[in-house]
């Protein structure tokens, strides 16, 4: 019988241990990339709204959080908590009473019937009590080592890439909020150096509009100015030759002998 209980218990505790590990796998996270953002803002504010709750008590609810090592036990296996709990009702020795009488009323009442496999039962614990206090501090290390592997690739590290996928995802989303902030300054910058250009270019054809009617009343004053050279040295030309052709040879000659005079006279003076 005791035979059939020892390997029942391994039984349950190997189911128990596939059970906990599928329960650990089907919660394995998933990556921030595979689902949607639009879904993730949906789970977040689900999520937000059914733990960061203002009605939510945090001090006698706080979240949870997993233990490193396994809570205290007394005998090697049953839980310090228990013992805690029969003090309050019974006292100190409450517990160990109530073991013995349990234990007592399983033997008495035969509930717990001692055959010739009762030598199996107690040669397997004392075996595991044997292998629990010898080989278990040799594979303590490996076992910490394997769990401390197995919440960094299951928790820590996903949790990680989460937090740094979420901060990139801010950090895009913050500079396409600057960015679409910026076109506004941006088309206004563009819109005045436009109108800039333009004011350049209809400063420029003022300028060319200027020079070329400049341009073109010079030409009328010089044209005028040209008519009225021509006309004053014709006007000239034709009183010079009127009055040249009105002298006659005797006019010259008195004419000359009075400017010799003249000079003569000057000369006498000085």
């Amino acid at each position: 019988m005791f035979s059939r209980l020892s390997s029942s218990a391994a039984r349950s505790t190997r189911l128990l241990l596939s059970n906990s590990e599928w329960s650990l796998q089907s919660v394995r996270p998933v990556s921030f990339k595979a689902v949607p953002w639009k879904k993730h803002f949906e789970n977040w504010e689900k999520a937000n709204a059914l733990y960061n709750s203002p009605e939510r008590d945090r001090v006698n609810f706080p979240d949870p959080v997993q233990p490193e090592r396994h809570p205290p036990v007394r005998l090697g296996f049953i839980p310090d908590s228990w013992f805690q709990a029969f003090y309050e009702k019974t006292g100190v020795t409450g517990p160990y009473v109530f073991g013995v009488g349990a234990l007592t009323f399983l033997l008495s009442k035969e509930y717990w019937v001692m055959d010739h496999g009762y030598v199996e039962f107690l040669s397997f614990w004392l075996a595991m009590a044997y292998l629990i206090k010898k080989v278990g501090p040799l594979y303590k290390p490996a076992a910490e080592k394997y769990m401390t592997d197995y919440e960094k690739a299951n928790w820590t590290d996903p949790i990680a890439q989460a937090k740094t996928e979420a901060k990139e995802v801010i950090a895009e989303a913050e500079k396409a909020i600057w960015q679409q902030d910026a076109q506004k300054m941006l088309f206004e910058a563009k819109k005045e150096n436009v109108q800039l250009q333009l004011e350049a270019i209809y400063r420029q054809r003022l300028h060319e509009v200027q020079q070329k009617v400049k341009k073109r009343l010079d030409y009328q004053i010089e044209k005028q100015n040209a008519q009225r050279r021509f006309e004053q040295d014709h006007m000239v030309s034709w009183i010079v030759n009127n009055v040249v052709k009105s002298i006659t040879p005797q006019q010259e000659k008195d004419s000359i002998k009075q400017c010799i005079g003249t000079l003569k006279g000057l000369a006498v003076k000085a």
